[in-house]
């Protein structure tokens, strides 16, 4: 990935930068938050998956590694004072696991919800809360951006964070 060659001014300007950088938009709400990107992908970087011959967009757990160097990026541009949506591919709790230590305050699911409906929510809860347990955190709040321990020591994080209404 390119790197940004000067340091933004805000954490607005530097969402915006990443966003650039990945064909993303910003919400034109005061740029309080990064909604899903554009589904871009080059077919050459998911060739592994029997439909990246086809031609259209893809979904789903082809996403999954690219979109979560994006967001983890995003989080790293904006020093973690941007909420995040982790979106793509996720399909697991482990895949919402790493969307949280990549950065996500918030993590969507889409095309695996298509697909598997209602029942996949309590599933992902459950191997969710079974990631936090395995790695020592006591809620979600604490997962978020753990793979940025620089910046969230910076940030002041990693004190007792508010838990959630789902935790």
């Amino acid at each position: 990935m390119p790197s940004v060659a000067a340091a933004p001014a805000s954490a607005a300007d530097a969402a915006a930068a990443a966003a650039s950088q990945h064909e993303l938009t910003l919400s034109q709400a005061g740029h309080q938050r990064v909604p899903r990107g554009q589904k871009r992908v080059q077919h050459g970087e998911v060739a592994s998956y029997p439909a990246a011959a086809e031609a259209g967009g893809l979904s789903g757990p082809p996403l999954l590694a690219m979109s979560t160097a994006v967001l983890s990026d995003l989080y790293r541009l904006t020093g973690g004072r941007v909420p995040l949506i982790g979106c793509g591919g996720v399909s697991s709790g482990e895949d919402a696991y790493r969307k949280l230590r990549a950065g996500a305050s918030l993590v969507q699911l889409y095309t695996a919800f298509a697909f598997e409906g209602p029942a996949l929510v309590p599933r992902i809860k459950r191997e969710l809360a079974g990631c936090l347990a395995r790695d020592g955190f006591a809620c979600v709040a604490e997962a978020v951006g753990a793979d940025h321990p620089d910046i969230r020591r910076a940030a002041g994080a990693g004190g007792a964070p508010r838990r959630g209404w789902l935790w």
